[in-house]
């Protein structure tokens, strides 16, 4: 291996406690959330503020910077849908707004091909248990076999419903790598500043780029616009085709575009008082109305059936924290690996 490389994951784990961003092994570029034990969100007055209570966690973790990219996503959909007929991974379906177009495929199913420029163009239309196949996936390591897609993080099994009710399985395995975030990770991870008042003294942001002003939608100034979040316009140019990360706006913890592309699944659940349960989400998206923008508010979002993924629905991804002897036994075994120089006259 490389000593570039053995020295990047090195880092990875010396980084393991710090909000710096991290390019996992997965190719997904995550940034740990610490501060475990924070103060959940306590309200402004809203009435009716479903956040309020939310948002405090008990450990360290790490979510994407980004949202998964339509180059992420592509090469997740060919491993699990271009395979023979009697091979294909059910469950999972393909975005029905990414830049990825359609293939001649190698193994006799569906393939797509990302065009050079759309590798970071945002992927929406992704129903939940998708996503948690892809969490799944990652978990192995993205191997090929069957089971790699079936099982890890979530337990495809599970998924189906009784009447509307679904049966899948509520939150991630013990031990799981790769995850949906739970709404109060995502809470904290795009509302919560650990230095809101003074080094050390953490606090709330109504809104997720670290003020209490409503962000303003549009094209982003590298495309001739003014706004601060792909939201609330139609273009052009078209809010489809602009890449994640194209707006300097970041939560207090770094990550990009948690306002604006696609709202993001979450692993909770809630629950009705008629029994009916959905899967919860939050942000705001693409070409929503301008009055959308409120949305990226702490407040609340939506929720959905795990089964259904309209245009506007994507997610980022979240990860657990390397644990000091994980990381130390995967260096000393890279280590071992790395050709030793003789030394010369």
């Amino acid at each position: 291996m490389p000593r570039s490389v053995l020295i990047s994951l090195m880092v990875l784990c010396a980084g393991a406690g710090s909000a710096l961003a991290q390019v996992d092994p997965s190719g997904i570029d995550f940034v740990t959330i610490d501060h475990p034990g924070n103060t959940p969100w306590a309200g402004d007055g809203t009435v009716g503020d479903l956040a309020v209570g939310r948002g405090g966690v008990a450990y360290s973790y790490r979510i994407g910077r980004g949202e998964v990219t339509s180059s992420q996503w592509c090469e997740f959909m060919n491993a699990a849908l271009d395979r023979p007929a009697n091979d294909r991974i059910p469950f999972v379906s393909s975005p029905s707004n990414w830049g990825a177009v359609p293939t001649a495929p190698q193994n006799g199913g569906s393939r797509w091909t990302v065009p050079a420029g759309h590798e970071m163009y945002a992927a929406g239309g992704i129903d939940w248990r998708t996503c948690a196949i892809f969490c799944n996936w990652l978990d192995h390591d993205k191997a090929s076999n069957r089971e790699s897609f079936l099982s890890g993080s979530y337990d495809v099994s599970t998924f189906g419903y009784n009447g509307n009710i679904f049966t899948d399985q509520e939150a991630r395995s013990p031990g799981a790598r790769y995850f949906l975030p739970t709404w109060d990770e995502l809470l904290k991870a795009s509302h919560y500043d650990p230095s809101r008042f003074g080094p050390g003294q953490g606090g709330w942001w109504t809104y997720n780029n670290g003020t209490n002003t409503p962000l303003v939608g549009g094209p982003p100034p590298i495309m001739g616009g003014n706004g601060q979040a792909n939201f609330g316009f139609s273009g052009p140019p078209s809010p489809f085709t602009i890449p994640l990360g194209s707006y300097s706006s970041q939560s207090p913890w770094g990550l990009f575009d948690t306002a604006g592309a696609t709202t993001e699944w979450t692993e909770s659940i809630r629950t009705l008082t008629t029994g009916e349960r959905y899967r919860m989400y939050d942000g705001s998206f693409w070409n929503s109305s301008p009055g959308y923008g409120v949305l990226d508010s702490i407040y609340y979002r939506g929720d959905e059936f795990p089964s259904v993924g309209t245009f506007d629905l994507g997610f980022r991804i979240a990860a657990a924290v390397p644990s000091p002897s994980t990381c130390v036994a995967l260096a000393a075994g890279l280590l071992a690996s790395v050709p030793r120089c003789r030394a010369r006259p």
